[in-house]
């Protein structure tokens, strides 16, 4: 119990001092993350001013300690453009997560131990490193889910989107015109982010299918870099764009419910556990009472 104690506080406190010193050390930011930087698009002048809270800092420490594991927000850039999340919040709830696995284990040994009952240390500080390390990286995991689900999202507003476009053009519509009218027709978080790209793009002078390639890679959706090309060709070489648009709408149609299907079938092979498992119940319980007095009859009388 005693040496438990021990352990719990000491690892307590000297995951405090690490977090705080890596956090007060100041540290340069890497020129990869600045040119993202400058390359995002512009926020609030209020939002300029989020360092100076101090509700902030903590996060930063977060992220500056979790960078010097080699796990910087490099890794989850598109996932936390995808679903407008920041790499602080991000790093610090890893932190939280690792805290709150590698600490559960040793205060269930505690409160254990207080009974008589409790388990043997190393097995407790094996739980505790495991769980720390699942606590550490679920919420990779589930940042990638989330932001997987919302480019499915986007992909759909996507082909109604060329599906407008395509409807403009046929109506006499120019390409650069067909792009802003349909990004107006729409709403929706996909249409909102096509509009705020267009709007961008109109306001710094550059092309709309220059930032439909940055949009692509941004957010990691190929689609969009594909759609960039054949807009820049339509617009610098006259090529049929009704004809390629109209086919990237279909064959985002086909992806999608190829999609869907898949996900149908996995959902049907997902059930057959817990319908195997019902009827091996039901065998159970029919068959229970013939067990019963078959047992009863071969058994010893008084």
């Amino acid at each position: 119990m005693t040496a438990l104690a021990v352990v719990a506080l000491g690892f307590g406190a000297g995951l405090g001092i690490v977090v705080a010193a890596h956090g007060l050390r100041p540290q340069p930011a890497p020129l990869q993350a600045v040119l993202a930087g400058l390359a995002r698009r512009g926020r609030a002048i209020d939002d300029g001013r989020s360092h100076l809270d101090p509700s902030r800092r903590g996060e930063t420490a977060a992220l500056r300690f979790v960078e010097h594991l080699g796990v910087g927000a490099t890794r989850w850039r598109r996932d936390l453009d995808v679903l407008e999340r920041t790499a602080m919040r991000h790093a610090s709830e890893k932190l939280i997560g690792a805290g709150f696995g590698a600490v559960s284990p040793l205060l269930a040994g505690m409160a254990f131990g207080s009974v008589g009952v409790g388990p043997p240390l190393p097995l407790i500080l094996l739980a505790s490193a495991g769980l720390g390390a699942g606590g550490f990286v679920t919420p990779d995991r589930l940042l990638h889910e989330r932001a997987e689900a919302r480019r499915r999202g986007f992909r759909h507003s996507l082909s109604s989107y060329l599906d407008l476009v395509n409807v403009l053009l046929a109506g006499g519509a120019g390409i650069e015109s067909a792009l802003h009218a349909a990004a107006d027709v729409g709403d929706g978080w996909g249409y909102r982010l096509i509009r705020s790209e267009l709007r961008r793009a109109r306001l710094t002078g550059r092309a709309p299918w220059d930032t439909f390639a940055d949009l692509g890679d941004r957010i990691g959706v190929s689609e969009l870099t594909e759609l960039a090309a054949n807009v820049s060709l339509a617009g610098t070489h006259g090529a049929r764009i009704r004809a390629s648009l109209a086919a990237k709408a279909d064959t985002l149609r086909g992806h999608q419910i190829a999609e869907t299907e898949a996900a149908a079938e996995a959902a049907t092979e997902r059930m057959t556990v817990p319908v195997a498992v019902l009827l091996l119940g039901f065998l159970l319980l029919i068959s229970y009472p013939a067990v019963a007095q078959i047992t009863s009859v071969g058994g010893p009388h008084p």
